[in-house]
């Protein structure tokens, strides 16, 4: 997802910096060209990230599973010895 926004935002950015740039160039309106380019690319990349937020928010979140579900009662378990461990004075074995 990273990437994803990265793009939709760097690429209409960029676009409207090189266009904005060009048009300077062509029409010699320094720097009011590259300004409106400007703009124009964060105003697309905006809507672009809203579009991706808006996908990525009305997904539902998936349920667990019952190896997800044995997985964290392990790791709780885990942690309770330890902390029973701790609480008794026992040593901890070396990692």
């Amino acid at each position: 997802m990273g990437l994803q926004v990265a793009v939709a935002i760097g690429v209409p950015l960029l676009a409207g910096t090189f266009g904005g740039s060009a048009l300077d160039s062509s029409l010699g309106t320094s720097p009011w060209g590259l300004l409106v380019g400007i703009l124009i690319g964060l105003v697309v990349g905006g809507l672009a990230l809203f579009g991706i937020l808006r996908r990525y928010v009305s997904q539902p979140l998936a349920m667990p599973t019952d190896k997800a579900r044995a997985a964290g009662r392990k790791w709780e378990g885990e942690i309770q010895e330890r902390e029973r461990r701790r609480e008794s004075g026992e040593e901890e074995p070396d990692r």
